[in-house]
């Protein structure tokens, strides 16, 4: 009777390890998507900051929106803020409140490059983040009960929401937006 006890238990053990291993698996593979995904998004933005012409960067549609300039800045502010929030970690830009209204980044090169640094610090923070911690209850905002990658996931539709509200601020400021690359 114990040899069949100990049989069945270690079947258990066996099934439990390979569903784990699975699941690690599956994990490691919405990590992989997650980081693709964000380089993908900052080849984009980097795309559209290039289509904008040089002397249009603080194009103001109108006066109750962000420049250009500031919609960029913006969506590198909550790139790197949602992230540091979703992982526990520190903004490499000290000020990530003042940074959408400073005097800075008046160049598409200075603008490219804060823009750049801000997904290099999602893209980096999420590959050094294991995988378990990716599924993390996290209080976004100090209100807001949801995981670590929920939060990033969160992040990603903002990028993509403010970079494609400057598509017609380049086609405003007579430039063409890039086209979009899916594949």
């Amino acid at each position: 009777m114990k040899s069949k006890f100990t049989k069945w238990g270690l079947g258990i053990l066996l099934a439990s390890a390979l569903a784990f291993k699975a699941y690690d698996y599956r994990m490691e593979s919405a990590k992989e998507s997650m980081v693709a995904d964000w380089a993908w998004a900052k080849d984009y933005t980097l795309r559209y900051i290039e289509a904008m012409p040089d002397d249009q960067l603080n194009l103001r549609p109108t006066d109750s929106i962000r420049t250009f300039r500031e919609q960029m800045l913006h969506l590198t502010t909550a790139n790197m803020g949602l992230t540091a929030q979703a992982l526990g970690v520190a903004p490499t830009i000290e000020d990530l409140r003042g940074l959408e209204k400073s005097e800075g980044y008046q160049t598409k090169e200075e603008l490219a490059a804060v823009v750049a640094k801000g997904y290099d610090f999602v893209i980096s923070n999420l590959e050094a983040t294991p995988t378990d911690k990716l599924n993390q209850e996290i209080k976004l905002f100090g209100q807001y009960d949801m995981s670590a990658s929920t939060a990033l996931h969160k992040a990603f539709i903002h990028q993509n929401h403010h970079r494609g509200q400057t598509a017609i601020y380049i086609r405003l400021a007579g430039g063409v937006p890039p086209s979009m690359k899916l594949f």
